[in-house]
């Protein structure tokens, strides 16, 4: 007796024996796994908190990060984003912080459209403030 292994369009509906998965990230890593330093994340440049998104992105979608950025790219040359993608990734570093980053309704739509964008109001948001300190 054989088994059909092959899935639809011809590509194996199982892995290989070897337990090699092809191009995929840590797949015991969950969403809720992923931890962020808010005092790196302050630190951090626009091009950095891409790359930090990106990488939150890859254990959301269970891809390598290569994966995604391969994706559709929004006219300022990031990944885009749908918008409910983008409140997750703002929701996870607002957790990070231990507050709300932006109240959503006051949030631009054109704010939410990109892995730039995205990264963009984060570093607005988290920015320390010369008054942070000051009684």
């Amino acid at each position: 007796m054989t088994e059909n292994t092959m899935g639809a369009f011809g590509a194996p509906l199982f892995f290989p024996s070897s337990g090699v998965v092809p191009s995929a990230p840590d797949v015991d890593l969950q969403p809720s796994d992923i931890a962020l330093d808010p005092i790196a994340l302050q630190a951090m440049s626009r091009d950095e908190l891409c790359e930090e998104v990106l990488r939150m992105l890859a254990c959301l979608r269970r891809q390598s990060v290569q994966e995604v950025a391969a994706g559709a790219q929004h006219t300022d040359g990031t990944l885009a984003l749908d918008s409910m993608t983008a409140v997750w990734v703002i929701s996870r570093v607002g957790t990070a912080f231990g507050r709300h980053l932006v109240r959503l309704s006051e949030v631009e739509d054109e704010s939410l459209r990109s892995v730039g964008t995205v990264a963009a109001l984060i570093r607005q948001s988290i920015a320390p403030t010369a008054n942070a300190g000051a009684a």
